[in-house]
């Protein structure tokens, strides 16, 4: 069985993901299928992870100003970084891993494997929440994790930041078109591959093409886009369908004017009466003829009449569907717009992010001189120092936005 490999970052909608609230696309009959591999609370997981760093920080900051009460809201208000960061997988789609086939559930139990092994894969990346999704059109998992960096020189001993983290797991950016996190999401996707060849699949792609869109929101547009292009096929059809019967209905009517000709020839036949009432120059054939006539009069014109009334609520019909099939042509042309937009607007937070990732090195440049500096100069120009480190705190943690490249559904 040839299938893709996809893997992508969501919005990370943690209500959503444990089903706190349920979308339309979300079969509530199969959610008691899901599997559930991690849930814990953001708040508590930040407090067991940076408490002691955090403690240690304040502790060296003289100024209550410098110092930071709450970590967790430090970083929920930072322009820089987020607080967590999600990654989705699948295999497969609704065509060959469907939720409820055999692929599926073959794709399930790839999924639950790699889910199981993803933190060790990845000590640095902190999984706090972790669900495999069966109620909806294909399995897939959602991973939410806070990147932890320890060691740091500057800030924190041990803060958030998805760039160190990955750089203390190995990945280090080779340029624009292989960052670091293009490089571990490829590592990601390979592994889910191998295990995937394990359980019988055969891997054709490992989702390469198209631009970035969640899971569920992917999901959605395309359902959207499906819906309007059966509305048009609908009005195609029906439009078609009423063509057709006006066709029948002009048959109708050209039947009807020939019958009037054949009454015309009966009329023709001028019989005589004899003495006792019989009726002389007229067959029995004729009268049979004459019946039939008069019984086919009958039927054609209450047919007539059906038709009558048939055909004019057919011509009401016409511009109505029309319209809607209009309606439904805008509709399509203005989903696919909004598709174009999101992977313009895809292409676009790329650049973004190669400018952050240059923006990070020159960042590293200026700590490193900082700290050659310090390490140089004599004491009584050390306050200048701290100062210059002082100018560059917002800089020193940034991040690039959790985007990767080369991911599709």
């Amino acid at each position: 069985m040839g299938v893709t490999i996809a893997g992508m970052t969501g919005h990370g909608s943690i209500s959503h993901n444990n089903r706190s609230f349920i979308a339309a696309n979300v079969d509530e009959s199969r959610t008691e299928q899901n599997v559930v591999f991690c849930q814990e609370e953001l708040k508590q997981v930040y407090h067991q992870v940076f408490d002691e760093a955090l403690a240690a920080y304040n502790a060296k900051k003289k100024k209550t100003r410098d110092k930071i009460p709450d970590y967790y809201e430090h970083i929920r208000q930072s322009k820089q970084e987020t607080l967590f960061h999600e990654v989705i997988f699948q295999i497969g789609n609704k065509d060959d891993c469907a939720c409820g086939s055999i692929g599926g559930e073959r794709a399930a139990e790839v999924l639950t494997e790699f889910a199981e092994t993803f933190q060790e894969r990845n000590p640095h990346l902190r999984v706090f929440n972790a669900v495999l999704h069966m109620d909806e059109a294909t399995p897939h998992i959602h991973v939410d994790f806070v990147p932890v960096a320890t060691e740091q020189t500057r800030g924190l001993e041990t803060r958030v930041s998805m760039k160190q983290a990955l750089k203390q797991q190995g990945f280090i950016s080779q340029g624009k078109n292989n960052t670091e996190w293009r490089s571990w999401m490829e590592r990601e996707k390979q592994t889910l591959a191998e295990l995937a060849q394990e359980y019988g699949f055969e891997i054709v792609d490992l989702g390469g093409g198209r631009q970035h869109m969640d899971l569920p929101e992917y999901r959605a547009a395309a359902q959207r886009l499906e819906a309007i292009q059966e509305q048009v096929v609908t009005a195609e059809q029906e439009l078609k369908d009423l063509y057709a019967r006006k066709v029948a209905l002009e048959g109708s009517v050209t039947a009807l004017a020939a019958l009037e000709r054949v009454k015309v020839d009966l009329d023709a036949i001028k019989p005589e009466k004899s003495l006792t009432g019989a009726v002389r120059g007229v067959t029995v054939e004729q009268v049979e003829q004459l019946k039939g006539a008069a019984l086919k009069g009958v039927q054609a014109e209450q047919r007539a009449e059906k038709l009558a009334a048939e055909n004019e609520r057919l011509q009401k019909l016409v511009p109505s569907t029309r319209e809607r099939m209009k309606e439904a042509q805008a509709k399509q042309q203005m989903e696919q717009e909004n598709r174009r937009l999101s992977v313009d607007n895809a292409l676009l937070r790329k650049q973004l992010d190669e400018e952050h990732s240059f923006s990070e090195q020159l960042i590293d440049g200026i700590g490193a001189a900082l700290d050659f500096l310090g390490d140089h100069l004599p004491e009584r120009l050390q306050p200048l120092i701290e100062r210059a480190r002082q100018l560059i705190p917002a800089l020193e943690d940034q991040e690039q936005e959790h985007e990767w490249g080369g991911m599709e559904l």
